[in-house]
């Protein structure tokens, strides 16, 4: 009898080895990267499962006010996931502890894997992409004969007309909440001519604040728009609540926001103005001759972390996600712009706005280097404080000179030269 049990034994032990354990991989997100659909609509853990069986995935999501923080300390203590998304502002922080995607087939497939290389390497792929709008009501247009401009003194036109011959006021900005202003003086630099890469380019400037230069002319049209009150007579004296508020009473005509307000407006609007919703894409050209240049931010980048021990698998999931049909699937969830080339979203009433263009020329948010970073720091420089001092009226000459001045005394000590 003991013969017999210790021969089972033994083959209960075979048996066990004989059977391979399967690998684990985890990535990690932030809460507002369609998280219910990767987790709950649609399992991207089953999905990839039946595709590759071998491999168990593991989705954690992180708050977003929390993710950059707990990545930045996994990062330090070398224990970063095996696949983790990096927000664009932060793709430098990582860019010496992460593997290089530019020989993958994902990258390959991915149409902002070009613009977003850093020192011709691709250390994150985006998982998409979105643009900036102006949201506007149609019954106001309607009802003062305006058409949707398409050169800036166009939309300076637009908003005049509707400040002097209405109560409604043109365009609300809740300058009393900073960000709110930042599709004005941190955003027009990047638009106007010679804006891409704008970031580097002040880096590497002694002079960006100076006539002639994006960031100046960028500023110039910021203060040509808040000159004309667009925003009312007390601009920060309201914030984002109150300026969201006056645009679904239409109290206000038109507000300027990204994609993801989209999905805002359309759960609290009533359902007799959802269908007086129409978007725009602000116009920063002269004449409609020139190219027609617009905003696109990549977002959520994955990369692959130099500790990981699951190197091959993290990539060949990559290359799986980006090919697939779940990721259309994924893409449609999200009605967000495809990094992958041929992915068409269907019904998206911002794909429309950009099929009903000639001449496009798409404009990256490229994120600001080490040069640009040391200086902006020393300097405190920002965009959105900039742009707010305008909106209250503030004189644009005075604080062109301040912070050209500003900006190569801080260079020359930070950076020299």
């Amino acid at each position: 009898m003991k013969k017999i049990c210790a021969i089972l034994v033994m083959f209960l032990v075979m048996l066990g080895c004989g059977k391979e354990k399967k690998k684990e991989i985890v990535m990690s997100i932030w809460e507002g990267t369609g998280e219910e659909y990767l987790i709950e609509t649609n399992s991207l853990v089953d999905a990839y499962s039946k595709v590759n069986p071998e491999v168990i995935l593991k989705i954690e999501k992180i708050p977003a006010t929390d993710y950059d923080t707990a990545m930045k300390i996994r990062n330090t203590a070398n224990q970063l996931p095996d696949i983790f998304a990096i927000r664009n502002k932060h793709m430098y922080t990582y860019k010496d502890s992460v593997i290089d995607l530019s020989n993958t087939k994902a990258a390959k497939v991915n149409e902002f894997a070009e613009a977003y290389s850093i020192d011709g390497k691709n250390l994150g792929l985006a998982m998409y992409g979105f643009n900036e709008f102006v949201y506007y009501r149609k019954s106001v247009f309607n009802e003062l004969g305006l058409e949707v401009p398409k050169t800036w003194n166009e939309f300076l036109n637009v908003v005049n007309v509707i400040g002097t011959q209405t109560d409604t006021i043109p365009l609300a900005i809740g300058g009393k909440d900073l960000w709110t202003t930042y599709p004005f003086g941190q955003f027009l630099p990047y638009l106007v001519k010679g804006g891409d890469n704008i970031l580097n380019v002040m880096g590497d400037s002694n002079d960006p604040f100076v006539p002639g230069h994006p960031v100046y002319e960028g500023y110039k049209k910021t203060n040509e728009l808040f000159t004309l009150k667009p925003a009312g007579n007390d601009p920060l004296g309201y914030g984002w609540s109150q300026e969201t508020s006056m645009f679904l009473s239409k109290k206000a005509a038109m507000m300027a926001a990204g994609q993801w307000y989209y999905t805002d407006f359309m759960k609290e609007a009533p359902e007799e103005a959802k269908g007086d919703l129409g978007l725009f894409l602000m116009p920063t050209r002269d004449t409609e001759s020139d190219p027609f240049r617009y905003f696109v931010t990549g977002e959520v980048f994955l990369s692959v972390p130099k500790a990981s021990k699951m190197q091959k698998e993290a990539v060949a999931f990559l290359d799986w996600f980006f090919t697939s049909e779940y990721y259309t699937g994924y893409i449609n969830h999200m009605q967000v712009l495809p990094s992958v080339a041929g992915v068409k979203v269907e019904n998206s009433p911002f794909i429309s706005v950009l099929e009903g263009h000639d001449n496009l020329e798409p404009v990256y948010q490229i994120p600001g280097k080490e040069n640009f970073t040391k200086i902006k720091n020393a300097a405190r420089y920002d965009q959105n404080q900039l742009s707010q001092f305008l909106l209250s009226g503030g004189d644009f000459d005075s604080l062109m000179a301040e912070w050209n001045k500003k900006w190569k005394e801080t260079k020359a000590k930070v950076i020299g030269g």
